[in-house]
C-alpha cells in the first residue's frame, strides 16, 4: 500500500481524474485505510463543488495556486 506522502504526490491529479487506473485504485485503497488522507480528500472535495458550484468568486491561478501550495505543504508537516 502507498504512503500518505506518495498519496501527497499523486493527490492533485486524482482529484481532476488524471491518474491511470492502476494510480487510482491504489489512491482509492489508500483512502479506505488512512482517516487522514481520507478527512483531506473529503474536505477537498466539498470545498471544490462548493466553490464551483457556487459561482460566487473566481480567483487566478497567480492567486489560488500560492494558496493551495501553502496547505498542501502545511498538510504534509501536520501530516508526517
Amino acid at each position: 500500500m502507498i504512503t500518505c506522502e506518495e498519496f501527497f504526490t499523486e493527490f492533485a491529479d486524482y482529484m481532476e481524474n488524471q491518474v491511470s487506473p492502476e494510480v487510482r485504485q491504489e489512491l482509492e485503497l489508500h483512502l479506505s485505510h488512512c482517516r487522514a488522507c481520507h478527512v483531506l480528500y473529503d474536505t477537498a472535495r466539498k470545498t471544490v463543488k462548493f466553490v464551483t458550484e457556487s459561482d460566487s468568486f473566481e480567483l487566478s491561478p497567480t492567486v489560488s495556486d500560492p494558496i493551495i501550495d501553502r496547505v498542501m505543504a502545511k498538510l504534509r508537516t501536520d501530516l508526517s
